[in-house]
């Protein structure tokens, strides 16, 4: 006689590796359509993992969560375990996943309200330490119509980035760039997306730097280095973004 054994949930630590997100408008209704999927290597072997599931603050949580740490728990349901383990693509709701150490994700540090999430396309990604500059390139480009979002730090301006590269039309970086070295910003932007324009700011009457980064980005054909000229900006964005559309 056969005795069935019972199904017991199980958590995997997973390490990532990869994020396919794309958010579509739902016809006749508010609610986005979302595919978002990661892949990871688990002790099990690489896997897709297919997330599932309405909690929409909860999966932009995981979105902020996973551009800063690659370890993870996906924990499986009971019953499931068996076709998680033999499966290379597996769904599962979004909020079955964890950080590691079990912290929740309502918890400080982990507010999805976070400004590095944001909302809508035809967004400019300004990185500059200098708040004055910033607010007059902000001015110029909402009067064109486009939303910025201002970093003083690039390693936080990259996180927003990495997360919704797709919102983004331009990204306008200063020289002096704080947190980052320049030329990895630069790369690492381009590694994401390598066809969105981006411009650096090598300000004014400093021909030694602006010839030390032409040098290192003379190849790329999506990287701009120029002073930013305010009574030329709007000229600036309006034939670059063009080009690159």
């Amino acid at each position: 006689m056969l005795f069935a054994t019972p199904g017991f949930a199980r958590d995997f630590i997973v390490e990532f590796m990869e994020e396919n997100y794309k958010e579509t408008q739902a016809q006749f209704s508010y609610d986005p359509l979302i595919y978002h999927s990661i892949q990871v290597n688990s002790s099990v072997g690489p896997k897709l993992l297919i997330l599932t599931g309405n909690n929409y603050n909860y999966r932009k949580w995981l979105r902020h969560y996973i551009a800063l740490n690659k370890k993870f728990i996906t924990k499986v349901p009971e019953g499931q375990v068996d076709k998680f383990i033999s499966s290379k693509a597996f769904e599962i709701d979004v909020t079955s996943l964890h950080p590691v150490n079990m912290d929740k994700w309502e918890q400080k540090g982990f507010n999805t309200e976070d400004t590095s999430i944001i909302h809508g396309d035809d967004h400019i990604l300004i990185v500059d330490p200098n708040e004055k500059r910033t607010d007059l390139i902000q001015i110029i480009a909402q009067k064109m119509g486009y939303s910025t979002t201002i970093f003083k730090i690039g390693t936080q301006a990259l996180e927003s980035f990495k997360l919704q590269p797709d919102r983004f039309s331009m990204v306008i970086v200063h020289h002096t760039i704080e947190g980052i070295s320049l030329d990895e910003f630069v790369n690492k932007t381009l590694e994401i997306s390598h066809t969105i324009p981006v411009v650096i700011d090598t300000g004014y009457n400093d021909q030694d730097m602006k010839n030390s980064v032409i040098s290192k980005f003379s190849g790329s054909s999506s990287v701009y280095i120029k002073p930013v000229i305010l009574k030329e900006l709007q000229k600036t964005i309006e034939v670059l973004i063009k080009k690159h559309v």
